[in-house]
């Protein structure tokens, strides 16, 4: 190599201190800022990552993510920065000692060699990840012991980090709440409209034109119990009719309790 080359190489070149990584081609180093890549290699994208139209590698990619772990786990990276990506992030060719992490992760099957040729002929020996049960010689069989069978040990199940839990019951925003209440206060207007005019009715004798309590009742039932209620005792409108008092009463106490299972739903889970 000519003394302008290796003058720029020793330039690119750099240390990564305690290297933490997100998925299988991916650095990050506590003394600098940002994600690096992982020159010459593409590993299994996270749940999500893998964007429409882009052909994403086959495979575990927590697996790739830990295998990756492994190798720089404790370790002080020496690295020199290839390239850089149509993100803006830097594409780093980093060793661990002899070891040059993207041939190593190459050679555990955890990822492919993509986007750039990478010379590892001279790969030191490191050891790949374990390999699964299924890939595993078969081993002697050995007489069951006696006694009792302990029960199976449930599969073990990794949910990422960044998965969001689900939500059993929304709570609306400043803006809906606020149409919310709106949208009840009408309907309750509504409500004591429509009792103050069947109880002016009532006393003119115009009996023909009396609203319907199966209509008083369904404005009740869509929000305007608080209405309905006030209306009987300021109008002294149904206040004396039992049949009326039960069917709102029902009413109400279905609405009090969808209210309270509903926060209860909520609150315990």
């Amino acid at each position: 190599m000519s003394l302008p080359l290796i003058v720029l190489a020793a330039a690119a070149s750099f240390t990564c201190e305690n290297p933490s990584h997100h998925d299988g081609d991916n650095v990050r180093c506590s003394n600098l800022g940002g994600a690096m890549r992982l020159q010459g290699i593409d590993a299994p994208e996270m749940p999500g990552a893998c964007r429409p139209g882009r052909r994403c590698v086959d495979g575990d990619p927590f697996a790739a993510r830990d295998q990756l772990r492994r190798l720089t786990r404790g370790k002080t990276l020496q690295c020199v920065q290839e390239d850089t990506d149509t993100y803006g992030r830097a594409i780093v060719n980093c060793t661990a000692g002899t070891v040059n992490i993207s041939c190593a992760m190459i050679a555990s099957g955890l990822a492919e060699p993509r986007y750039a040729a990478l010379d590892c002929n001279d790969q030191a020996a490191e050891p790949v990840a374990p390999q699964s049960l299924a890939q595993r010689a078969p081993e002697p069989q050995q007489a069951p012991m006696p006694g009792p069978v302990p029960d199976p040990v449930p599969e073990r199940v990794i949910v990422p980090a960044d998965t969001p839990a689900p939500a059993l019951l929304v709570i609306p925003g400043p803006g809906m709440t606020f149409l919310l209440m709106l949208g009840l206060a009408l309907i309750n207007a509504v409500t004591w409209a429509m009792f103050a005019l069947d109880k002016r009715r009532a006393v003119a004798g115009r009996s023909r034109e009396r609203i319907a309590e199966t209509k008083l009742l369904g404005w009740a039932l869509v929000g305007g119990t608080p209405a309905a209620w006030y209306a009987m005792k300021q109008l002294r409108h149904k206040s004396s009719k039992d049949s009326f008092k039960q069917s709102l009463l029902l009413i109400s106490g279905l609405q009090f309790g969808a209210v309270i299972g509903l926060l209860w739903w909520q609150f315990s889970a």
